[in-house]
């Protein structure tokens, strides 16, 4: 669970997180690999294989990390060959928090990755 998020700075399972986050199977872990703003498609290969039934981009408190049409198109493929119910959603951090904490508690296996600032 995130309990809060404040500009560059989230407070998660009970732990303080200082940039950006990546939750996995629940947990969270910092995440460093995030370059120019701008995910790609490796970032997010690795959390997919965990088979999350939620997969959350946050895209920062602006909304300013950059997630291209190659993102939205992977995302789009992973969830019609699955069609198990899996879902994604690129939102601001606000949002994408809540929908990452609606997920844990109703026992949801969710992955994520949440861009700090932005």
């Amino acid at each position: 669970m995130i309990e809060s998020y404040k500009y560059g700075c989230f407070h998660a399972d009970g732990k303080e997180f200082l940039g950006d986050l990546k939750i996995k199977n629940n947990k969270a872990h910092y995440w460093q690999e995030l370059e120019d703003r701008k995910l790609r498609i490796s970032h997010i290969k690795e959390l997919i294989k965990e088979d999350p039934d939620f997969f959350v981009i946050g895209t920062g408190a602006g909304g300013l990390l950059q997630v291209g049409q190659d993102i939205n198109e992977f995302l789009q493929n992973w969830t019609m060959q699955r069609r198990q119910g899996q879902k994604y959603f690129i939102k601001k951090n606000t949002e994408a928090i809540k929908i990452i904490n609606d997920a844990i508690t109703n026992n949801k296996k969710v992955c994520a990755l949440l861009a700090g600032g932005c």
